[in-house]
């Protein structure tokens, strides 16, 4: 398995994978996404809710980086709007937990079919090898961002054991395809 050594290979990659990932932010923030009924930390919440199932606020607020005591206003807000509601913990009485609401998922999903359907249009203005060279990244991309996005949520340590796990997973996968 490849592991970039050189420091100036391994800031050049990460600052080309860095620019990559900032303009595709932009893009999404500022051409695909509606942001007339949800505000960006809004829209980052009820994801996650949708995404990871009931989370208990505390939990909620750390993993968006905010303050309890504004994830508090902004789940009143949300509840408010039918979006989220706040359901019993079943291992703890005292405490709630998170979860979406019908409306909040319907929200969503159609947040990202707009989202979908505005990407479709701009990809109209690729050459078809444009399209197809986004599409073919995209592909190879994908499982490796997905798994950035989980290491991220691990501590440092146990990411670091989980890459080299899958690195030798790969090495053993690699060696059973050459020796047949």
């Amino acid at each position: 398995m490849y592991r970039v050594k050189d420091r100036a290979v391994e800031r050049d990659v990460s600052e080309c994978v860095g620019e990559l990932l900032d303009q595709a932010m932009d893009l999404t923030a500022r051409f695909l996404t509606d942001r007339a009924e949800m505000s960006a930390s809004a829209g980052y919440a009820v994801n996650r809710v949708c995404r990871e199932g009931p989370l208990r606020l505390t939990t909620l607020a750390a993993k968006e980086g905010i303050s309890q005591p504004s994830m508090t206003q902004l789940i009143k807000r949300l509840e408010r709007q039918d979006l989220v509601t706040r359901l019993a913990d079943p291992e703890d009485g005292r405490a709630a937990l998170i979860g979406i609401t019908r409306r909040g998922q319907e929200v969503i999903d159609e947040r990202k079919r707009l989202r979908r359907e505005r990407l479709t249009e701009l990809m109209g203005t690729l050459t078809p090898e444009e399209e197809n060279a986004l599409w073919l990244a995209a592909r190879v991309a994908f499982p490796v961002l997905r798994r950035l996005i989980t290491n991220a949520e691990l501590p440092m340590d146990d990411a670091m054991d989980t890459t080299m796990d899958t690195a030798v997973e790969a090495q053993s996968a690699e060696q059973r395809k050459v020796l047949g």
